[in-house]
């Protein structure tokens, strides 16, 4: 008897550690953490011509993106794709010392939203206009920090 409750209570145990090491990406400052996006996926991070940087970190979910990087020059980006037309509201935490420029650009280049903040932690709201591949890009310029977005549909 003693054995049986050893053993579940280990496996008790280690479905815990399990559970916290998989939701341990999901960044702490999210708010729609619970968001259902069933029209718009995404893809990346991508770099434009590289990322000169010397301690580059970042992770993406189904509605949200993040990064922390040192002393990073160059351009990343994620795609994200929308089934149809549809406003997205999002929210941004952002972090740096150095220059980092965001913005959302549609398959034209034209610019959706745009911001230079250097510290920002704020909500907007962008209409996609159209079913389509959009870019979410950070052009960065010798800057430390990090920056977490996440989306929802509205």
């Amino acid at each position: 008897m003693k054995k049986i409750i050893i053993v579940a209570l280990a496996i008790f145990s280690l479905q815990s550690c399990i559970s916290v090491r998989v939701n341990a990406d999901v960044d702490s400052r999210a708010s729609f953490s619970n968001a259902e996006t069933p029209n718009i996926t995404a893809e990346g991070t991508f770099f434009e011509n590289g990322v000169k940087d010397s301690k580059w970190s970042n992770s993406n979910g189904s509605n949200w993106t993040k990064a922390k990087f040192e002393n990073a020059t160059g351009t990343t980006y994620i795609k994200l794709k929308t089934k149809k037309s549809l406003k997205v509201d999002f929210r941004s935490v952002i972090h740096t010392e150095g220059d980092l420029a965001f913005e959302i650009i549609d398959a034209n280049k034209v610019v959706l939203y745009a911001s230079n903040a250097d510290t920002e932690e704020g909500r907007f709201s962008v209409n996609f206009p159209k079913e389509g591949e959009y870019q979410v890009r950070w052009k960065s310029t010798s800057a430390t920090g990090n920056y977490f977005l996440e989306w929802k549909e509205k």
